[in-house]
């Protein structure tokens, strides 16, 4: 399993335990919708910082 798609599975495992949708957890963890997506799907842009913006939130609020 490449980066990406373990980056993708931890978003989609965290939206379903916490019943959270893309809007919600971009809301919560202080990045776009845009970019949560881009997360999930793999398309797009996004840095690194970004992504442990994001692993730091939902660890966090596990």
């Amino acid at each position: 399993m490449d980066q990406q798609e373990e980056l993708s599975n931890a978003i989609i495992d965290y939206q379903v335990k916490h019943h959270v949708n893309d809007t919600d957890l971009a809301f919560a963890s202080h990045l776009s919708v845009e970019k949560i997506h881009a997360m999930k799907t793999g398309d797009g842009e996004f840095t690194s910082e970004e992504i442990n913006q994001l692993y730091d939130y939902m660890t966090t609020n596990a």
